[in-house]
């Protein structure tokens, strides 16, 4: 409701009763005014440190997630961090041998004289870049009985000219598996090799592709299905110029990317992956994952860090910053107990931790306390954001801490989240897909192209056996 502002004239005629009104009136305007500012405000300090807002969005004033103190940590590798020192090879592909020649200072010439390897140094490169190009030649033979018998052709080899399964494989990686455009694949292919397939080649091969691992892909899902603990998370993506989502399913083996037009339980047993599911599902609290039964929940608790984090920033109380500090500790407890190779911690070291933690979350209760219903507004309730997170802390204290204990579960959802970003840097590459049946391609070879890096294999040489008859 908009106010009108009175003159002195309508101010003078009011009653003591009407002005009192209007003061009431007027303080419930300037609460829910500042109600809305302070919601502004906190959208404005949000940022991928204490939001699931992604870096991207932080702009020029983007800072490191957790910032790198003094003596920390030493410069360089960290220990266990794997090595990635150069070794030489036993049978290089060329040798150059480097003899001295002239003369020495005896005066004898120093070529022809036996010599012996004294330092090996070796270069690598990669080769020239040219195509290559096989002819296959068909020989007729004609039998004295007049009968002519014709050599087979290769499966795959069509009539005149036609591209080989190394060439389609590495345009197919470089579009889907790292977000090239087509027009710059088909640059970047003419001026590396000197042919430039159109943008509807291009699009075929990516659709032969597709349907020719469509067994391998639907293999990672039921290899997800059956898994102990899986990961899961969804994002907005644009097809035909209408907001679709995107669905991922992962565990360290595998990885299962679907797409339908809606969100919630409609495009989950769409999926198939959580309807069948047994295991324990990671993910962050979003509600239809509740919706299924049979397996149990573990929530993601980097999200938590970072809405604490926002929540000590907005507030200043110190509760946020002990509830973090509770579950840093813990992952650590953890971690440090694994590499100890115990099998579990102590029970007087979980009582401890969960016992600070109801603590703590009952003093943010205290501070931010949930608010009753109005008997005369049928809506749900508004509560603090700080009061929304204390709540789930409490409810969901089980799924929260799940890791403690069980140490299949991780501590965060970032196997799943970090399926999501690279997805959001193809829409950037290309605004959104044209059809549904390009994007649920997609899926099929960058679910196939994440599962071959997870098991060590190269993911062009899969691509390259699908293009193989």
């Amino acid at each position: 409701m908009k106010l009108q502002r009175p003159n002195q004239a309508e101010l003078d005629r009011m009653s003591p009763a009407e002005k009192d009104a209007l003061i009431l009136l007027l303080f419930d305007a300037l609460e829910r005014l500042q109600g809305r500012v302070e919601e502004l405000e906190g959208r404005l300090k949000k940022n991928s440190r204490n939001s699931s807002k992604p870096p991207s969005s932080d702009g020029l004033s983007k800072k490191p997630a957790q910032p790198r103190r003094r003596g920390e940590r030493a410069s360089g590798g960290q220990p266990g961090h794997p090595g990635q020192t150069r070794r030489m090879v036993d049978h290089p592909d060329e040798v150059v041998d480097l003899r001295p020649s002239g003369c020495c200072g005896c005066g004898r010439e120093l070529e022809g004289q036996p010599s012996r390897v004294k330092e090996r140094r070796q270069q690598w490169d990669i080769p020239p870049t040219r195509i290559h190009v096989t002819e296959f030649r068909q020989h007729e033979v004609e039998c004295a009985c007049g009968q002519c018998h014709c050599g087979e052709f290769p499966a795959g080899i069509s009539p005149n000219v036609s591209y080989g399964p190394r060439l389609k494989a590495y345009a197919v990686g470089l579009i889907e598996g790292h977000f090239v455009g087509l027009r710059r694949t088909s640059e970047i292919l003419g001026d590396q090799y000197g042919v430039s397939p159109s943008d509807g080649t291009l699009q075929s091969w990516i659709v032969q592709a597709s349907v020719r691992l469509h067994a391998a892909y639907e293999a990672g899902g039921e290899q997800i299905r059956n898994a102990e603990v899986a990961h899961f998370d969804e994002s907005g993506i644009r097809v035909s110029g209408k907001l679709h989502w995107l669905h991922v399913a992962a565990t360290d083996q595998a990885v299962y990317y679907t797409i339908h037009e809606k969100r919630g339980r409609e495009a989950m047993d769409a999926a198939g992956v959580l309807p069948g599911f047994q295991g324990c599902a990671v993910h962050d609290h979003w509600k239809p994952y509740f919706g299924y039964d049979g397996f149990s929940h573990a929530l993601c608790n980097a999200h938590h860090l970072r809405e604490l984090r926002a929540v000590e920033e907005s507030t200043g109380h110190w509760w946020p910053v002990a509830l973090r500090g509770l579950l840093i500790e813990g992952k650590k407890a953890v971690a440090s107990a694994q590499e100890q190779g115990r099998e579990a911690l102590e029970p007087a070291q979980v009582e401890s931790l969960l016992e600070r933690y109801d603590q703590q979350v009952t003093q943010g209760l205290a501070a931010f306390p949930v608010q009753p219903p109005d008997p005369q507004d049928k809506r749900r309730t508004k509560q603090h954001p700080a009061t929304n997170l204390l709540c789930r802390l409490r409810d969901f204290k089980t799924e929260v801490w799940r890791f403690l204990t069980d140490w299949h579960v991780p501590f965060d959802n970032n196997a799943a989240e970090r399926l999501v970003r690279p997805v959001k840097v193809k829409l950037k590459v290309i605004g959104g897909f044209r059809a549904v049946g390009g994007a649920q391609a997609f899926c099929i070879l960058r679910s196939v192209w994440e599962t071959s890096k997870l098991n060590g294999q190269n993911p062009f040489e899969v691509l390259r056996g699908a293009f193989i008859p």
